[in-house]
């Protein structure tokens, strides 16, 4: 189980108006260090009983008392770990045939960044803003390859039930989201691929070794890193409730798209913590499928535009060719042009995906937005109490 091996690089006295100062300890901590032990629980094993605390650990690669050390080193172990599982997922995009790749790597980036941005001044001394930039594009270059694949699956379910005069929509609109996913593979394994490996290997490097001073004459004692969690734990899940009341429209894309990415901070900020409370489990159940259901929402927005984007260039490009028919005198070529109309498809298929749009509206107004939201807020900020409680008693 890695823990921290702490060593004193330098002690000097420095005078100050003519008198000798207390040396400054200034440590390096090697985040994939390995100590012995017998020395990785000694703190726990002198703090007091928590209700909280788990009656059945998760495996984790996290030490267990993450919650009593220092903010810097917490928040640095974890950006690790989830530096770790997007580079794991980066290699099984070497897999043609694993077609969950493309979404874990997607997913596991995202992860990353979340990680990055909530703990954003624990980390400023090894996460800089370039890396922050390189880790938006790429997971943005991911972003289109993963939103055909999602509406290509959806289509699919559709094929059997749809009538004849509707497939020449379907497989117009189907062929669209193919090119592009296919464009979006190459881009990926010639240029977003590299670029991610580049970045993670400065990224683990920076991450890995910890250079901290402490002030051993300060009266005030280090925060620790359940303090930490508490306070932004509390702060996600205003932001949450304030984002989603303020959707005044369920026609509102932007706002729901912005209570789904609060979801998903809220969510990802309390993963980690289920193997140290209890009560994380709840909160980060309850994120989740809110997030699964404005996740779902968003797709069904985006594949309607896309809809109404491939009707309107129909609409230009078929139009024109009968036109030019009709001038040439040719009757029955434009009627022809006209009958083989892929809009009765695309009709078809946008009412289906309205349909599925109300049933979901219906579920976040009548379930969320009546007292399942305020459930999902008083959980966290219960538990960020606690955690506050864990903090007093180290």
């Amino acid at each position: 189980m890695p823990v921290c091996t702490t060593c004193i690089n330098s002690l000097r006295e420095v005078p100050i108006s003519g008198k000798p100062r207390y040396p400054t300890p200034v440590s390096t901590v090697s985040m994939l260090s390995q100590a012995p032990e017998a020395e990785s629980t000694s703190k726990i094993a002198k703090l007091p009983s928590v209700d909280s605390k788990p009656k059945r650990r998760r495996r984790s690669t996290l030490p267990d008392d993450l919650l009593w050390r220092s903010e810097e080193e917490a928040a640095r172990r974890l950006a690790l770990k989830g530096l770790n599982a997007a580079m794991a997922a980066e290699r099984r995009l070497d897999d043609r045939f694993d077609r969950e790749a493309l979404h874990d790597f997607r997913v596991a980036v995202r992860r990353l960044r979340s990680l990055l941005r909530a703990y954003r001044l624990q980390l400023e001394g090894a996460v800089r803003p370039k890396d922050r930039k390189r880790l938006k594009k790429i997971q943005r270059a991911t972003g289109a390859g993963r939103e055909a694949e999602v509406a290509l699956a959806w289509l699919t379910k559709q094929q059997p039930t749809l009538r004849p005069e509707h497939l020449t929509g379907l497989n117009s609109l189907s062929a669209v989201l193919l090119e592009r996913r296919r464009r979006c593979s190459e881009d990926l394994d010639d240029q977003v691929r590299a670029s991610f490996r580049r970045t993670a290997e400065k990224l683990q490097e920076r991450l890995a070794i910890m250079r901290s001073e402490r002030n051993l004459l300060s009266e005030q004692p280090e925060a620790s890193f359940a303090r930490c969690v508490a306070n932004l734990t509390e702060a996600h899940a205003t932001d949450l409730l304030v984002t989603l009341g303020q959707v005044t429209s369920m026609d509102d894309v932007t706002k729901l798209h912005e209570s789904r990415v609060k979801g998903k901070r809220l969510r990802y900020l309390l993963e980690p913590m289920r193997p140290y409370v209890n009560e994380a489990q709840k909160v980060v159940k309850q994120s989740k499928q809110l997030q699964d259901l404005l996740g779902d929402l968003n797709d069904i927005h985006v594949l309607m535009r896309e809809i109404e984007d491939g009707l309107e260039i129909s609409i230009e490009q078929r139009g024109g060719r009968v036109r030019a028919s009709l001038r040439r005198g040719d009757v029955e070529r434009a009627k022809r042009e006209a009958s083989l109309s892929e809009w009765t498809g695309f009709i078809e298929l946008h009412h289906r995906l309205d349909q599925e749009r109300r049933l979901l509206v219906a579920k976040l107004r009548d379930h969320w937005l009546s007292g399942e939201l305020d459930t999902l807020v008083g959980g966290a900020r219960d538990l960020a109490q606690q955690l506050r409680s864990m903090d007093r008693i180290s």
